[in-house]
């Protein structure tokens, strides 16, 4: 039998010998696969435990949180706070880092065990939370404060150094 053949041949046998084995193929919505305990799911958020700090929405490299806020008086203490009454994610630019969820230092960010964002429009991908709805459609890249540079134009000072005999020789 010539070599050529032969190839063809053992492929064909592994064929036949798993054709008429059972099937491990599992139908997708009505078996779920177990997730690992440490999964990333989609980002959820507890507006009660929110304290409107804005550390999620700086450190998120896609800029995917949004937070508007206003100072209330909400315990009763007379004093004015930072307060979230709009709070966007946006699911379609997430790229589920959990940067936000270590950083919040009240714990009120967190992930869910659901991963299956689905919509016909990207918009439909940004979850609102809170009282008051935020344009999801607006970059929330927080402002950077830049810091003021000296006004004076003062040239570097240099120092001379005075001159002796053995530099002129060299």
């Amino acid at each position: 039998m010539p070599q050529a053949g032969q190839g063809i041949l053992k492929g064909m046998g592994v064929t036949l010998r798993h054709l008429f084995e059972g099937k491990v193929t599992r139908q997708y919505p009505e078996y779920k696969r177990q997730l690992p305990e440490r999964s990333r799911g989609m980002l959820t958020v507890d507006m009660d435990r929110c304290i409107a700090c804005l550390q999620c929405m700086r450190i998120c490299p896609d800029h995917c949180i949004s937070i508007e806020q206003e100072k209330r008086d909400a315990d009763g203490s007379g004093k004015a706070k930072p307060y979230a009454v709009g709070f966007v994610i946006d699911d379609s630019r997430c790229m589920y880092c959990s940067l936000c969820v270590e950083v919040c230092p009240v714990n009120c960010i967190y992930h869910t065990e659901e991963f299956e964002a689905q919509a016909y429009n990207r918009l439909e991908l940004a979850r609102q939370f809170g009282e008051r709805p935020v344009d999801p459609t607006i970059d929330p890249k927080p402002d950077v404060k830049k810091k003021k540079k000296p006004t004076g134009n003062k040239a570097p000072k240099t120092v001379e150094r005075p001159r002796t005999g053995e530099d002129e020789a060299s």
